[in-house]
């Protein structure tokens, strides 16, 4: 059986490397979306500041990188002790395994495989909360910038637009208030759950407590975290913007990337298409905050960008998460977990 579980492991490992070597080729490749971007990045490496803010924008990618995997190491704590260093190699093979699945479902399928000894599905419920909390940020973000854009679709000189306007903007405040505080209180999830399961629940207890693991402070600590990597790749997503030489501010690009992120999320996509799509999100956003039909070269330097952004934080760290695929066991030898 343990010569069996070997065959399947490197079996699985062979097929994520190749789908993943696949699809990035296929992108990297066959996608117009790059097009633009290697045409864009010859007309600005002479430009000012290209070199200081290209620095900048690299070095803040291991922090994002890092304060993922600080995340995900304090939410395993209750499982199982995990280094900072093997929560690092877990966070690049997520990226890696999650490239050809549906809206990055492998990237919690990367990080428990790497695991010794813990519950996998124990591990991918509170690796979940990890993701949870950043879709919350995410949200937050973009209901903020979605009141930026409200003057755009709605005058409030007249009194009907007036109250639609602060209508709006209470049920903004209100969803925020609900949706922090529901996070912040996730336990009561395991007492519902237990309620409404009734005599189901003790198959599925061992599975539900996860959520009343997890108390308000350290929930907190798991969204300040989130927060801090949402403010990280914004930043990189600013910084591209000015080394395209994109016209605008750094609190108007805060708007839009919040905005461009929230639909971001709420777009099912195949983490490989995002390049794709990320793109063509950015224009449509960009378009509403000018009013007018882009012209072309400011299409171009925006989709840059996007690209730009899509190779740092996706495409090269799927690539250096292969080199830990072969780390990751899918069938545990149970008289040993070693290795």
């Amino acid at each position: 059986m343990a010569k069996l579980n070997k065959t399947y492991n490197i079996l699985i490992r062979f097929a994520i490397l190749v789908f993943t070597f696949y699809f990035l080729y296929e992108q990297l490749f066959y996608k117009h979306d790059l097009s633009s971007f290697l045409k864009n990045i010859e007309a600005v490496t002479h430009a000012k500041n290209f070199g200081i803010l290209s620095v900048i924008v690299i070095l803040l990618l291991p922090v994002n990188l890092l304060l993922e995997s600080r995340k995900w190491q304090f939410l395993m704590e209750k499982l199982e002790k995990v280094s900072l260093l093997r929560a690092f190699k877990a966070v690049l093979s997520g990226i890696s395994v999650s490239v050809f699945l549906p809206n990055r479902v492998g990237d919690y399928l990367g990080r428990v495989f790497i695991l010794k000894k813990a519950d996998r599905l124990q591990a991918t419920l509170a690796t979940i909360l990890g993701s949870m909390a950043q879709l919350l940020t995410t949200i937050l973000f973009g209901l903020i910038s979605v009141v930026f854009f409200l003057n755009r679709w709605i005058n409030p000189d007249t009194s009907l637009n007036r109250w639609t306007f602060f209508g709006i903007l209470f049920t903004i405040f209100l969803i925020s208030a609900i949706l922090i505080f529901a996070f912040l209180n996730f336990s009561v999830f395991s007492v519902l759950l237990k309620k409404i399961s009734g005599r189901v629940y003790n198959k599925i207890s061992r599975y539900t407590e996860v959520f009343s693991w997890y108390n308000s402070r350290e929930l907190f600590y798991v969204f300040a975290i989130s927060i801090l990597r949402y403010l990280v790749f914004s930043m990189q997503f600013f910084l591209l913007l000015r080394i395209f030489q994109v016209p605008i501010g750094y609190l108007h690009a805060m708007m839009i990337i919040g905005f461009i992120y929230l639909l971001m999320s709420i777009i099912p996509t195949i983490a490989l298409s995002e390049i794709g799509v990320r793109g063509s999100v950015s224009l449509y956003v960009f378009g509403l905050f000018f009013g007018v039909v882009l012209p072309e070269a400011l299409n171009g330097q925006i989709v840059a960008a996007s690209s730009a952004l899509w190779l740092l934080n996706l495409a090269l760290p799927a690539l250096s998460g292969l080199f830990f695929i072969f780390r990751l066991r899918f069938f545990r030898n149970h008289k040993s977990h070693e290795y």
